[in-house]
């Protein structure tokens, strides 16, 4: 096991070995991140290989559960993930990589629509409380991880709904609300308190006031709910609007008529979202709850003519390409690097925007700092101004309380590896503390806070940066593949078409099928997966290294210099398994877990499975320990 355990044979050997699950061994960070690069990727480190086999398996349930222990939103997640995971895909080297979020919504679909119940867990209740302040994905994820820890944790939350953003500024078509509450409700199965329309900074509501209630701690998750202005001519006004207030009023039913022509401004996903909303039109828009009854009677006419304005070139876009590509489907008018120099009014009502052609969006050390061309002046008709370049924290609430500091960018300082802010006890993550970021981010970031927080309250010191992890190494069957396994082509979701669009909110990402879920699951490598050789018995013959396909097995002479082995020596990676008469060298980062070894005459090559289920504590006591 030298390949992936790098302590000496007697370390590996003094590991307490677990029955069910294999033997326990430290391994460092970096062959996670080279060999299992999904769960590695991903920022709340889901075991991505494991809940793609158990679906390949038909045991949705089990991959359902197993998605649950690392991230408590992941229908949310199914939806609208930005699949950072997907950008690490081995499979991604030589074709395109496994549809894991597509993989993710089946599963959680499955469990919704066949209302399959989850077993609640017993959790022995601690005393202490915590309050966390927004019930968007930060906060939500702390609020999960805290109580599974057995604490009482309340999240106020200043809106009518928990969500956040999840809830007011993604519209239902990319994300249906009723998946937003069924994550949701599962967090408060564990015994989460949430408090709606409960916004602390108000008289009587003061994080001062939460200690003086009895809670050990205070971790803000209040994300970033200010829309930057453009500081331009005209801004001011009836007829501009900032994206977050206009797809608020869409999810609350209550939008007017924006006229004819609307003009988007940004390049973002927010953007899209916003432009993509303007095009549609609907009576029921929202999240269906008794109080929204009235709003919803409401009639929101849609723009005929919706384009989008940014500095960025189409190349530059910040956006995801298949939300550019989708609202273009929709028929959204593109305007790439054109900027904003004011807006036209007559009467004081708005009727068009003036621009400029950019002539570059960064300077030369890729520091944002448009620039743009003299006399190209363009005036474009509008109706509506919609604002969409990016959000900041309101962090007016925390004004007169200096024991919290802000950070120049007006986002909450923090200790970047403990999420603790200037002020003893208090916690803050997500969007309020680092400004604008994907939901995975914020769900890793409340896991980070709830050890923190739970470290905090037990007097210990908080953690530090990883260098090691404990992993459970397996037995494991070699995996059985089809011949034609490298050819199965990516499995893409069904769309709804385009005239069905218009006027609904219906979800436009129809999700996989279960055939397709069960092909798309055959196309995973399988990175959790590591050959080992019997270095004693091998006799060298060299036939594993010429039926890898990838590469990732060879054999050269022991007596070769250093320079001659290649990448055996370059690092820990690559540790060779070492014979008396010769040396086999196993590029673990290169396998593709295809099985072709298990040829091996000798018999000494096994396949093991490496199980990487981050628990912090553990991990922190790894690293104390070797200090």
């Amino acid at each position: 096991m030298a390949d992936i355990s790098f302590t000496t044979d007697s370390e590996v050997t003094s590991q307490a070995t677990i029955p069910e699950q294999g033997k326990r061994v430290p391994l460092d960070l970096d062959w996670l991140q080279q060999n299992i690069r999904c769960q590695h990727r991903c920022p709340a480190h889901m075991d991505v290989p494991g809940y793609i086999r158990l679906i390949s398996q038909g045991k949705y349930l089990e991959s359902y559960k197993l998605m649950l222990e690392t991230n408590p939103l992941p229908a949310v997640c199914g939806y609208i993930c930005a699949r950072p995971c997907e950008t690490r895909c081995k499979r991604g080297d030589f074709d395109k990589p496994v549809s894991i979020d597509a993989l993710k919504r089946f599963v959680t679909d499955y469990i919704f629509k066949n209302k399959i119940a989850i077993p609640s867990q017993k959790i022995r209740q601690r005393v202490e409380k915590v309050a966390i302040i927004g019930a968007g994905p930060a906060g939500l994820s702390a609020a999960n991880n805290l109580a599974g820890m057995g604490y009482r944790v309340t999240i106020f939350e200043k809106e009518s709904v928990p969500g956040g953003m999840l809830m007011w500024a993604i519209p239902s078509y990319r994300l249906p609300r009723e998946q937003i509450m069924f994550d949701i409700s599962h967090i408060q199965a564990r015994g989460v308190e949430i408090k709606t329309n409960t916004p602390i900074g108000s008289p009587g509501k003061t994080i001062s006031g939460l200690f003086e209630e009895g809670y050990k701690s205070v971790f803000i998750a209040a994300g970033a709910q200010k829309v930057r202005k453009l500081g331009i001519p005209g801004e001011e006004g009836d007829g501009v609007i900032d994206c977050l207030e206009f797809l608020k009023n869409v999810s609350l039913g209550v939008m007017r008529s924006m006229g004819k022509k609307v003009i988007v401004v940004g390049g973002g996903n927010v953007a899209m979202d916003t432009a993509r909303t303007a095009m549609r039109f609907t009576q029921n828009v929202g999240y269906e709850h008794a109080e929204m009854d009235a709003a919803r009677m409401a009639i929101r006419l849609g723009a005929q003519e919706v384009h989008v304005v940014c500095l960025e070139s189409r190349e530059e876009m910040p956006a995801w390409e298949h939300e550019i590509e989708g609202a273009q489907e929709e028929g959204i008018l593109l305007n790439p690097s054109k900027g904003p120099k004011r807006i036209i009014r007559e009467n004081n009502r708005v009727v068009g925007l003036e621009t400029l052609n950019v002539k570059s969006v960064f300077d030369s050390d890729g520091r944002f700092n448009p620039t743009f061309i003299e006399g190209s002046e363009n005036t474009m008709p509008a109706d509506t101004v919609i604002l969409a370049v990016g959000q900041t924290p309101d962090a007016s609430w925390l004004e007169g309380r200096p024991e919290i500091e802000l950070s120049p960018r007006g986002t909450i300082k923090i200790d970047n590896e403990t999420l603790a802010t200037t002020r003893p006890g208090v916690f803050a993550g997500g969007d309020v503390a680092y400004g604008p970021r994907i939901v995975i981010e914020a769900v890793a970031d409340g896991k980070r806070a709830a050890t923190s927080i739970d470290r905090y309250i037990r007097g210990k010191s908080l953690p530090e940066p990883e260098k090691k992890v404990w992993v459970t190494l397996s037995d494991s069957e070699f995996s059985a593949r089809e011949g034609d396994y490298d050819a199965i082509p990516r499995q893409e979701m069904q769309m709804l078409p385009l005239e069905n669009r218009q006027g609904t909110f219906n979800i436009v990402e129809l999700g996989l099928t279960e055939y397709q879920a069960k092909i798309e699951s055959s196309r995973c490598l399988k990175c959790d997966l590591t050959i080992e050789v019997g270095t004693n018995e091998c006799v060298l013959c060299g036939r594993c290294s010429m039926v890898c396909p990838a590469g990732a097995l060879r054999i050269v002479d022991p007596s070769d210099p250093p320079e001659r082995r290649s990448r055996a020596g370059e690092s820990r990676l690559y540790r060779p398994s070492v014979s008396e008469d010769g040396i086999v060298i196993k590029y673990t980062d290169k396998c593709i877990r295809c099985g072709n070894c298990r040829d091996c005459p000798a018999h000494v090559i096994t396949m093991k499975r490496v199980l990487w289920k981050p628990d912090e504590e553990v991990n922190k006591m790894l690293n104390e320990n070797e200090e």
